[in-house]
């Protein structure tokens, strides 16, 4: 028997390739397309979603199927000792509540931890788990270093605000009068949850705002940098080129999935940096 499976959720945004190259397991979150439910990578795929979105469709998403969940623990742990599992941020969603309440029947075989992490950094913290796993450090002492250390810090500028409104982040009123004064929001992600930045008059300017605030930190080194991109490869590649030569240090460009793209849409670009875990 092995000692130890991390897993994560949708959160992470892995396809069902890389969870199997990573060896991280995922629970997918189902989504809501039109009222009717569908599972991203199974009962549809990126692009998919991406035109679904593009052609007026409304998308919700939703915590996982306790069903599912318990069903996936299960399955694991007649295999290994303890399932580590990281969850979407406890500030964007109930799913870590939910799977910390069901974790207490498991007499401490399941361990759940809060990174308040969600995208690609949720992705490389579970990656630098099994890293620490693999070294010797036991599950629960892993638990305790991403919850003392993992953080992120990132800027996610939509395309437009009509994702926003449609998804019930902004009112109609609201994302009317922004498009009118063509205003372009600067959503920050810090302390695993979501905020304004700042509002800027263009595109451009906003890449330029979020360019500088992310880069204004001491130490770049000391951190994992990246770009994410919904449907915006061509702007990553430019933009990542700008933070390198900003910060001095290597980007990773990693796409965004379905069930984070539903919250901003499609052409989203989200530039930030993660914590390296020691």
């Amino acid at each position: 028997m092995k000692k130890y499976v991390v897993m994560t959720d949708s959160g992470a945004d892995l396809s069902l390739k890389e969870q199997q190259q990573l060896n991280i397991s995922v629970v997918r979150l189902p989504m809501s397309i039109n009222q009717k439910t569908v599972i991203e990578e199974t009962d549809i795929n990126r692009n998919q979603f991406i035109q679904l979105m593009k052609d007026g469709n409304i998308v919700k998403t939703s915590q996982p199927i306790v069903g599912d969940l318990l069903n996936m623990w299960d399955k694991h742990l007649l295999e290994a000792e303890k399932i580590l599992y990281i969850p979407l941020s406890s500030g964007l969603s109930g799913s870590y509540q939910s799977a910390k309440m069901l974790s207490e029947n498991y007499d401490g075989r399941v361990v759940v931890a809060d990174a308040k992490l969600v995208c690609y950094p949720l992705q490389y913290v579970c990656t630098q788990a099994l890293s620490l796993l693999d070294e010797g450090r036991s599950v629960d002492d892993v638990k305790d270093i991403i919850e003392s250390q993992a953080m992120m810090f990132a800027a996610l500028i939509p395309s437009t605000l009509e994702y926003l409104k449609r998804g019930g982040r902004m009112s109609s009123a609201a994302a009317a009068l922004g498009s009118l004064l063509k205003i372009t929001p600067i959503l920050k992600v810090e302390n695993g949850a979501i905020d304004v930045l700042d509002k800027v008059r263009t595109h451009t300017k906003a890449i330029e705002t979020a360019l500088k605030t992310i880069s204004n930190v001491e130490h770049p080194e000391k951190y994992h940098w990246y770009i994410v991109e919904a449907d915006a490869p061509d702007l990553a590649k430019e933009v990542a080129k700008r933070l390198e030569d900003l910060i001095q240090q290597p980007v990773v460009i990693r796409p965004i999935y379905p069930v984070i793209m539903a919250h901003t849409g499609p052409g989203t670009i989200g530039i930030g940096y993660t914590r390296k875990l020691t």
